[in-house]
């Protein structure tokens, strides 16, 4: 298990609940969708999974560690985090912007594979054409792929998306999925938030299905991704057909009455 939450629990201001006693597990190698309706705690979740928030009551552990007690380079270290502000305000080039992704390994033996780490992250997340470019001229979307190259870069084993595929058109959703897929297929964990459930159908290997701050369900995608469990999580009928896409992986597709 390369990564646990138990019985978490957030308190937001007024002691407003964020998140209530929720319970993770994350397996090495694993692709975990966090998906469920606007302020069901998606964000949340994300944000004490990966150390970026911390938590009112209960635990979160990184390899049988508890993530509170890793100092930032060594979270830095552990994980990378794509979040869903991503401004620059200063005319950073591309390539400028995906080597800071290589700062925590300042100092380290692991400084020898800045560039190699560098190039291979832009052509994965297909932006080194942009390298030159300035990320304040560049669209939203190209922006987008910029960020998630720098996560990449980072070269963690465990790395967080929270909203990748927005900003992204059809296209840029498919090369996404490709990325991510690419980056599983070489061993790393990820864990991606989205509204898109026929997306991360054919994407993750698990899903956490969030409803009122709580988990409805969590475990394989098939067995989560159902018409009972996101009627339950949305407050609303959600139909759920399985099929098969291009690519003969299954995907469901969710339709609302």
């Amino acid at each position: 298990m390369i990564l646990a939450a138990r019985s978490c629990t957030v308190l937001g201001e007024g002691e407003q609940l964020r998140l209530d006693a929720v319970s993770v597990e994350v397996g090495q190698g694993e692709i975990h969708a966090v998906v469920g309706p606007n302020g069901a705690g998606k964000s949340t979740l994300m944000g004490i999974l990966s150390g970026m928030q911390k938590v009112d009551s209960g635990s979160v552990e990184f390899s049988s560690r508890p993530i509170r007690d890793l100092n930032v380079r060594e979270l830095a270290r552990a994980r990378s985090v794509l979040g869903q502000d991503l401004a620059v305000s200063f005319g950073f080039t591309v390539a400028e912007v995906v080597a800071w992704g290589r700062a925590p390994w300042r100092g380290t033996d692991q400084m020898k594979e800045d560039q190699n780490a560098i190039e291979w992250a832009m052509q994965v997340a297909h932006v080194t054409s942009l390298r030159e470019r300035r990320i304040n001229q560049l669209s939203g979307g190209e922006r987008k792929r910029v960020h998630i190259a720098r996560v990449i870069a980072q070269d963690c084993p465990l790395n967080f998306f929270d909203e990748p595929d927005s900003d992204l058109d059809l296209i840029g959703t498919n090369e996404l999925g490709a990325t991510l897929r690419s980056l599983n297929e070489i061993g790393r964990t990820l864990l991606v938030s989205s509204h898109n459930l026929s997306w991360v159908s054919a994407l993750a290997t698990h899903v956490i299905l969030m409803g009122d701050h709580k988990i409805v369900g969590r475990g394989p995608t098939k067995e989560i991704l159902t018409t009972q469990l996101l009627s339950q999580a949305y407050g609303k009928t959600i139909n759920v057909q399985w099929s098969s896409d291009a690519s003969g992986r299954e995907i469901a597709v969710c339709t609302s009455n």
